[in-house]
Order: C-alpha cells, then structure tokens, then sequence
C-alpha cells in the first residue's frame, strides 16, 4: 500500500491545524472488538495511524498525548453508542456517522484499518455528513429487548407451524390458533389412541414436547410485554402518544424506545423516512413524481405501525358510516387502494407521534384530519 493512500491534502492538513489552533483535535476512530485503529493529525504535523488495544484506547481519551478537547469521529456499529458515552463522559465530543456516508472517503481499490481510519477522520470535517444520535443504556437494553421479542415470534410461529406439520401428515386440518391446534392433536391423540396405532407413543412425546416449548415461549414473551406495558405507564411520552387513534400502551413502548430521542431527527418527516413510510420523491428534467413507500426502515416499528394504520382504517369504516372523516372520503375513492391508505395513515402516526414527544403535548384531532374520525 502506497504512502500516498494515507495521506491528507493540503485543504484537509489546514482545516485540521485551525482547529488545533482554537484547542479541538480530530480523531478518526475505526471501532473494532479488540483493537482499535486511530488517526489524527500530530503537533510536527505528521499523521499518527496506529493500533491501540482497548486499555491503550482507554488511556489515550484519558491521558491524550495533545492539550484541548477531542472531536472523535467513528462510524456507526455495534460498540458505538458505548463509546460515545464513553467518550463525553470524559469532556470530549463525539460524532457517530452512517456506514454507507463514509465509503465516500474510501480508498477504491483498498480496504485496510489504516484506510478507514483516514476515511473516518476526513468524514469527521465533512459538514455535509448525517449524525447519528447516541442512545443512552436504558434505550440500547430496551431496544434489545424488543429484538428479542421479534425472536421469541418468530419461534412461536415456526412451532405452531411444526405442529400442525405433524397434524396435517396424520391427515387432520387445523384451523388458525393455538386453541384450534390444541383441539385437532387431541383429537387425533384420542383416534391413535382408539386405532391402537404404533406410532401413538411417538406422537404423544413429538406432541407435549412441541407444547412445552410453545409455553416456555408463550411465557417469555409474557414476561416482556408486561415489562413494556409497565414502561409506558410509567413514561410520560407514551402517555401522550397513547392518545394517538390506534396507539395503544404496547405500541406506545415500541414508538418511544425506537425513536429514542426526538431531537435526534430535524422534522416529523425525517422519523417518518427513519421509520420507512416517507415516499420515494425522484425527479428529473425539471419533473418531480411522488413514489411508494420505501422498502428500508426500522422493521419492527415499521410492522408496528403498519398494524396500527389497519386498526384505525377498521375503525374508520365502522364508526364513520356517512363518510365525513378525511380516510372515509379515500376510502370511497377507487383509484386510491387499501395498502396506499393504511401507509398513509402509518406515516401520519409516525409524524404525529415524533411531534408529541418533542413537545410534550396530547394528540389533537382538529390538528390532524387524516386520524380523526
């Protein structure tokens, strides 16, 4: 690897000399398990790029080997809200960036810690990169509590599924449900049972095994639902958002832990695009058009709102019978479908939810037409 790769310009070498003349030094910060990549300008005017182990890392925010603060840069991934907590815990300034934003400052044909490290610190004094919000240790275990959740579901579908697998082999046809499951493997218990058949045994240990772990897994997510529920009654947030048409304690938990901070986001808009129901807005030759919704977006937020849109689409329909409300009046529309609206409605609660929590009010219907009935 060339010299050249891992150097500074002269714009970049005299932006960072302004700014260690006014006591800020810029450090490029690659984040790894055990050895961590750092990168910043030195006093001789030479490039310090070098590996430190954790405890070396630690060290150096703590003891730097330069007078004034530190504006740290590193890129977002799994340790990176640590360490920014870590970082201006001890007065010193942290930017977390998006991964993708700083493959811009790459070296093309070259992928080394040295390199990301200089991409890192060129990304730092770049005023047109995105920073991300730090999210506090109570938001990351919460947040992580809901991605357990998401696999405890996934797990109670796939055994149901297992099961009634099993059942329809054996030539019974379950309806949906637990309870209709619990039935239909009865029922054919008491058949094998009765036929004398060799494989009752066998069935009947597939079968208990199958429904313990259904309620090991039924009692988990117990477990946590009632741990949320519990938060939102407690979280003043969530008691404004549950006002929200179609926003109930649970969804409520969901909303205030992946949004984290509401300042972190410019405008409704910006959660809405976070969340994954802004539109896709392309343009070209003077011509703007207004797309669908966009396939990226916080997944378990995104089915959660997703979920609360049909509720209150639902109770629009059954509630508004005349058609006064601003949903009924697309509902009657047959060039508009029923996914367009219920996007739409998910993308209103999205923005509607980010300004209560910023503001600290309660959900006020005249404000918003699309939600009221």
């Amino acid at each position: 690897m060339s010299a050249a790769k891992c150097q500074l310009n002269e714009a970049e070498l005299k932006l960072l000399k302004e700014k260690q003349s006014r006591g800020v030094t810029v450090v490029g910060i690659d984040l790894a398990a055990r050895v961590i990549q750092v990168c910043y300008l030195q006093k001789n005017g030479t490039l310090y790029n070098k590996p430190k182990t954790r405890e070396e890392f630690i060290k150096f925010l703590e003891e730097p080997p330069f007078t004034g603060k530190i504006l740290a840069g590193i890129e977002a991934c799994g340790s990176c809200n640590f360490w920014a907590r870590k970082i201006k815990a001890l007065g010193h300034d942290c930017k977390v960036m998006p991964a993708f934003q700083i493959k811009a400052f790459l070296s093309l044909d070259t992928k080394t810690d040295k390199v990301d490290a200089l991409a890192i610190l060129r990304a730092v004094m770049s005023v047109s990169i995105k920073e991300i919000g730090i999210r506090d240790e109570k938001n990351q275990v919460l947040m992580q509590l809901l991605t357990v959740r998401e696999q405890l579901m996934k797990q109670k579908v796939q055994i149901q599924n297992a099961r009634r697998a099993v059942l329809y082999e054996l030539g019974e046809v379950c309806a949906l449900g637990e309870n209709a499951i619990d039935k239909c493997a009865q029922k054919l218990l008491v058949s094998l049972e009765e036929s004398k058949s060799e494989a009752l045994s066998e069935f009947r240990s597939c079968d208990e095994v199958a429904k313990a772990n259904l309620n090991n897994v039924n009692t988990q997510l117990n477990t946590i639902e009632k741990h949320l529920t519990d938060f939102a009654k407690n979280d003043p947030v969530c008691q404004n958002l549950i006002t929200i048409p179609g926003i109930a304690l649970l969804s409520a938990a969901v909303l205030r832990i992946v949004m984290g901070d509401p300042n972190d986001y410019p405008s409704s808009r910006h959660f809405a695009a976070f969340v994954g129901f802004a539109p896709k807005v392309t343009g070209s030759g003077g011509k703007v058009s207004v797309g669908g919704t966009r396939k990226s977006g916080n997944r378990i937020l995104k089915r959660v709102l997703y979920m609360c849109a049909i509720v209150r689409y639902g109770q629009t329909k059954k509630h508004d019978p005349e058609r006064t409300s601003k949903v009924a009046t697309l509902i009657d529309n047959e060039d508009v479908s029923n996914k367009r609206i219920v996007c739409s409605i998910a993308n209103r609660m999205a923005r509607v939810a980010w300004t209560l929590a910023k503001h600290g009010e309660k959900f006020d219907g005249k404000k918003c037409r699309l939600l009221e009935l």
